[in-house]
């Protein structure tokens, strides 16, 4: 993607990627991070792919958030413990990011793109049986959830090796049981519903705990299907082992299946009588009990768990093995810390994103425009001690608003077309029937003038004059008291110097509700370039179809290197600049702008008359 396409793109993101209208993207500086109002990302090397493509599924990503994304329950949910608010955010961002991609179908690909440079920088690793039961879990959540539910098919590998180390540590059982609540992801509506969704699989863990027999899908303990060793055979109450119709050897007070010192694998004659030919302790294949036909299984009731290490399917000691290999996967699970978990995405991608940026600051190659030393944007200014002349920009306004009408309004358009169908006729056509032209139907198509956003930029550096800076700031007032009689059209005023920006009207406020604040005396250098860079970013992100920056100094700027990126970035993005000199002939650094020279306020009129004829604004 070059330039143009991604800066563009950031414009567009800030007006239709959140239906909270007061949410912006910013390009700028060497940090990550969100206030929850603006998504701020730093300045790397737009040449760079591996950028690129990380930047776009940041702000897909980050915007959904913002969205999408309930603070309150994260807040919870990080009360929890680290492997609970693990577990719930993996939820919350493939839950997220599914619904940005239903909203924004081309949010997939950046999306997409984001993952496979997150394999490939390790963030997404394979799994492997040394992995942390906690990691083992997580993984299992990210994987199938980003592959079946996102269609993030190049983790299919991962996921289905994440499935099966988890199946040889749980079962199989558990594990089915923990898809099926993943696959509900899609029907979740709401970072509530990650959060509850995730309670709901802590509370499968820890039923699992309770039930060591179900950890694999054939019960260790059940030798033939009939689960004589699950739950200890219900000691004797209701055999299974001696569910033949007559066993005579059940339920006697001589039982020999439940006598201790009468051993029921020694039922060879001494209870044979008791067998009615159908004996539980004749080590048939009808007696369910009887494993095999040696007589560990012929321990009926509650000696089915007596057959300490003749019968390993049956043994406590495997059984508690197996139980306690649970508990422990389970307590590891519940007690990790955030050493044992996956790093959370968006951290690894800010960080991504920090790391490049300080690549291209460290380098030599100032190709980049990094704007470490921008000036902020200040309200208040103790400078505002100047002179503007108010009721010769009140006079001076209406014409200059007459002048600007006809710039803006000038971009109407109108179509004209001719058809053979309509309502309305042409009647200068008709003529042309008889030689066959039948298009006599005239139809007309207006093209309203765009919307548009104005910032006036003054210089205010020492070399400006009293009487220039007088200039200046009525200049600047007439201008803006023009701009605001205007329907559609929105301005600023901002003043630079070398220090930090002085906001003299902002776009929401009236000239005439300000207009003391252009009063304003000179000082410092002329850092135009990083200024106008300033102005170029928050018009960039104005909600307004069309933007201008008109430019009102004296002198040459003292950042030629920031000022050519400035002006190359403002085409970039298609806003146009004008340049009004004031008593100069020459702007260094604009010289491939149009300089509009005035020498007296008075004139003002006359040059943006000159504007409409150059066509600067078009």
């Amino acid at each position: 993607m070059n330039k143009s396409k991604l800066l563009k793109r950031f414009r567009m993101l800030s007006r239709v990627m959140s239906n909270r209208g007061d949410i912006t993207i910013n390009l700028t500086g060497n940090r990550c991070y969100t206030d929850y109002n603006s998504i701020t990302l730093p300045v790397g090397d737009l040449e760079n792919p591996d950028y690129l493509e990380l930047l776009e599924g940041a702000i897909d990503h980050e915007v959904g958030h913002l969205r999408w994304t309930d603070r309150t329950w994260t807040a919870k949910s990080y009360e929890k413990g680290a492997f609970f608010n693990a577990i719930r955010n993996g939820i919350e961002d493939i839950r997220m990011e599914r619904m940005v991609c239903l909203e924004w179908p081309g949010a997939i690909l950046n999306l997409s793109k984001m993952v496979t440079q997150g394999i490939k920088k390790g963030w997404f690793s394979k799994p492997t049986d040394s992995f942390p039961p906690s990691l083992l879990l997580q993984a299992v959540v990210v994987y199938y959830g980003r592959y079946k539910i996102n269609d993030q098919v190049q983790l299919k590998e991962f996921c289905e090796i994440a499935l099966a180390l988890l199946t040889d540590c749980i079962g199989q059982k558990p594990v089915h049981d923990l898809i099926l609540l993943l696959d509900t992801i899609p029907a979740l509506r709401s970072n509530q519903h990650s959060y509850e969704l995730t309670e709901q699989i802590i509370q499968l863990l820890k039923k699992i705990e309770f039930k060591p027999g179900d950890s694999q899908g054939n019960d260790s303990g059940d030798s033939q299907g009939n689960d004589s060793g699950d739950s200890q055979d219900s000691q004797g109450n209701d055999d299974s082992g001696d569910s033949q119709g007559n066993d005579s050897g059940d339920s006697q007070g001589n039982d020999s299946g439940d006598s201790q010192g009468d051993d029921s694998g020694d039922s060879q004659g001494n209870d044979s009588g008791d067998s009615q030919g159908d004996d539980s302790g004749d080590s048939q294949g009808n007696d369910s009990g009887d494993s095999q036909g040696d007589d560990s299984g012929d321990s009926q009731g509650d000696d089915s768990g007596d057959s300490q290490g003749n019968d390993s399917g049956d043994s406590q000691g495997q059984n508690s093995s197996v139980s306690q290999q649970v508990i422990n996967f389970v307590n590891e699970c519940l007690n990790a810390d955030e050493s044992q978990l996956m790093a959370d995405l968006h951290e690894q991608v800010n960080n991504e994103l920090e790391k490049m940026a300080d690549e291209v600051r460290s380098s030599n190659d100032m190709e980049q425009l990094i704007d470490l030393n921008a000036p902020l944007i200040s309200k208040n200014d103790r400078g505002t001690v100047g002179t503007a002349e108010l009721n010769l920009a009140k006079r001076l306004s209406t014409p200059i608003s007459r002048e600007l009408h006809k710039i803006i309004y000038g971009l109407d358009r109108k179509s004209v077309n001719f058809s053979k169908q309509g309502r309305t006729v042409e009647a200068n056509r008709l003529a042309g029937v008889k030689a066959g032209n039948f298009n006599v139907f005239k139809s007309e198509r207006i093209t309203k003038a765009p919307t548009m956003a104005i910032s006036v930029l003054v210089d205010r550096s020492s070399s400006m004059s009293a009487v220039e800076m007088n200039g200046a700031n009525t200049s600047a007032l007439a201008i803006n008291l023009a701009i605001d009689k205007l329907k559609g059209v929105n301005s600023e005023c901002i003043y630079y110097s070398a220090g930090d920006l002085y906001e003299a009207k902002c776009f929401k406020s009236t000239t005439k509700a300000v207009k003391d604040n252009f009063r304003v005396s000179s000082r410092g250098g002329t850092h135009t370039g990083l200024s106008l860079y300033s102005v170029i970013r928050r018009l960039s992100l104005r909600v307004e179809q069309k933007k201008v920056v008109f430019i009102i100094t004296d002198g040459q700027a003292s950042d030629l290197k920031y000022l050519e990126k400035s002006i190359e970035m403002s085409e970039l993005l298609g806003i146009q600049i004008v340049c009004i000199g004031i008593n100069t002939g020459m702007l260094y650094g604009f010289e491939n702008q149009e300089l509009l020279n005035i020498q007296t306020v008075e004139e003002l009129p006359s040059i943006l008359k000159q504007v409409i004829k150059n066509k600067l604004i078009a």
